[in-house]
């Protein structure tokens, strides 16, 4: 009864995903005009699509690394990628949680504790969110006051507030798993571990490159696509721009895969380098590329149309 459960619901899950990323896709307005070669443009967009396919393989590893960590045990990678790939569709379903809830049936359904995969979560969006501001420091160390501080006065309230109160959530869970659940602190006790600092050392490694690639995508669609002249300087404040973006419509509830929020966000911070109507069609485009990577990833995955239960 649970695996059918799991089987179908994970099954509505990617129905509906896929349903608003159409919506998405009709929605978007795209101003060709500034588009230097369309040629160009279309073999780019491939190839930053298979680049998406990748980044999403190794979002898949680091959450792996994450399981095993938590799970003391070793897990084969095809069925991990089938979970994360299959529920990375559901960040497409509004409200930016299915995401999560997904990943939790799939996992589910492979036997996997349910609070294993909820910490693990945690731990994913904690160390997303500190790479990104770490990256964000070493990149721009000089814009990053000034373009967070334009940000947190632009920026519209719902957004803050969605942040205040994932933040709220999360801490209020894990204080009341803690208190509440005394064979948790047993079960757990390898948190407070040297091995914890080396995972979360292994994660800032990897989550690097999953910010700092589609950063370089980015750029190589302002210049190369739309013919923008970016110096080294620019190029690290624009992957900078895209990484608090990023990470922001990640972790952000209320839009499907961040869309709306991290095109906001980068009118933001690159509107004084840039027009707004360029930024916003390399954004779109940008997106345009994420979600056809995302859909490949889905399809290129293990047993991603197949129950093997």
């Amino acid at each position: 009864m649970n695996n059918k459960f799991f089987k179908y619901a994970g099954y509505a899950i990617t129905f509906i995903a896929f349903i608003f990323i159409v919506k998405a896709f009709m929605s978007m307005k795209i101003d060709v005009k500034y588009i230097k070669s369309p040629i160009s443009a279309i073999v780019l967009g491939v190839l930053l699509s298979i680049g998406y396919v990748a980044i999403v393989y190794i979002s898949s590893y680091a959450w792996k690394t994450t399981l095993e960590f938590i799970n003391k045990g070793k897990i084969p990678f095809h069925e991990i990628l089938t979970v994360y790939s299959k529920s990375n569709i559901g960040k497409y379903v509004p409200g930016n949680v299915m995401q999560f809830a997904g990943r939790n049936i799939l996992a589910g359904k492979l036997g996997f504790k349910q609070l294993d995969i909820t910490f693990c979560s945690i731990i994913e969006i904690g160390m997303l969110l500190a790479t990104d501001c770490i990256l964000s420091l070493i990149f721009a160390m000089k814009s990053f006051k000034s373009i967070l501080k334009d940000v947190f006065y632009k920026i519209h309230p719902s957004m803050l507030y969605g942040i205040v109160i994932v933040v709220i959530i999360i801490v209020t869970v894990v204080i009341w798993l803690l208190i509440t659940k005394s064979t948790i602190i047993k079960n757990y006790k390898h948190f407070f571990t040297k091995g914890f600092l080396v995972l979360l050392c292994k994660l800032f490694c990897i989550y690097s490159i999953t910010l700092i690639i589609p950063g370089i995508f980015l750029v190589l669609i302002l210049q190369l696509v739309l013919g923008a002249s970016i110096s080294l300087p620019i190029s690290l404040i624009i992957i900078s721009g895209y990484t608090i973006s990023w990470v922001l419509g990640f972790v952000v509830p209320g839009a499907p895969g961040g869309i709306g929020i991290r095109e906001s966000i980068m009118l933001l911070m690159l509107g004084p380098i840039f027009t707004n109507n360029i930024i916003l069609l390399a954004a779109i485009l940008l997106r345009i590329t994420s979600t056809v990577g995302d859909i490949l990833a889905f399809l290129l995955s293990p047993y991603a149309f197949i129950d093997k239960s």
